[in-house]
């Protein structure tokens, strides 16, 4: 299931970005992701949070250049996750727009983005902010890639709070318009156009930038909607993680009480 388990390969790891979906998490970012790797677009594979949080390695990484000060530093340890992929589409690529923009100084920057900033606070509200707090993080404390997730959400917080110090709170609009405007800034420094981009534009903006023909056929833009599989993944996690915890306190409770018992027979 997508978010749980990846068997993807990627065989080449040189440096082959040549698009950046810069727009934050929930504006759009699987569709896109589909759409890019569909044979419309052909960008795959593509990068998303879904090939990272499966893989404690990964999330190793991620979490060791979220801790990075030195950009050129940071952006070695980037590479080790980046490369091979022809995009990226998610957290946490949207993270790291400035650094990306340098390692992969030829790929396209599109700015995706939700119909509103409250759109968008509805809906990051109602899936992702659970993965930042106790009532995941402790539950699901015996998995490693569930405790590596949640340090990914806390560290991640601290860097946005280091980029705007004056932000009262992730979860607001005022972010969703500070994180657009910074994308646009950073382009801007780089000399680098952004695709403004929502869903209702479907193909045409994106395959006008990407100088590639709109399907023929008139298939839709893909829209995937990760509402409803990600409720399903955190009753997944919790309920795995809860079981984890009870068989962990069966054992030590097995061995509180046989324990002795079996020590004094054998010896």
């Amino acid at each position: 299931m997508r978010f749980l388990s990846d068997d993807r390969k990627v065989e080449s790891k040189s440096p082959c970005m040549q698009v950046i979906a810069a727009g934050l998490s929930r504006c759009a970012t699987s569709s896109l992701q589909a759409a890019l790797e569909s044979d419309v677009l052909g960008y795959e594979p593509c990068m998303h949070m879904a090939h990272i949080a499966p893989h404690a390695d990964r999330e190793k990484l991620i979490l060791a250049a979220l801790k990075e000060t030195n950009a050129k530093e940071r952006q070695k340890i980037l590479h080790k996750v980046f490369d091979g992929y022809k995009a990226t589409s998610d957290y946490p690529g949207w993270i790291f727009t400035d650094d990306l923009m340098d390692m992969y100084p030829d790929a396209i920057v599109i700015l995706n983005q939700r119909e509103s900033a409250e759109a968008w606070l509805q809906s990051i509200g109602q899936s992702l902010k659970f993965f930042g707090t106790m009532s995941y993080y402790v539950p699901t404390f015996l998995w490693q890639t569930d405790r590596l997730h949640y340090w990914m959400h806390i560290y991640g917080y601290e860097r946005l709070k280091e980029r705007f110090p004056n932000l009262k709170g992730l979860y607001t609009t005022e972010f969703y318009q500070l994180h657009n405007d910074w994308v646009r800034e950073e382009a801007k420094k780089r000399g680098r156009k952004v695709v403004e981009w929502y869903p209702k534009d479907s193909w045409k903006p994106i395959c006008e930038a990407l100088d590639k023909e709109p399907p023929k056929d008139g298939r839709p833009f893909p829209r995937l909607n990760d509402s409803a599989q990600m409720a399903l993944v955190k009753r997944i996690l919790i309920g795995r993680g809860l079981i984890s915890w009870a068989a962990l306190g069966a054992a030590v409770w097995a061995g509180w009480t046989y324990g002795p018992g079996l020590l004094r027979e054998y010896l």
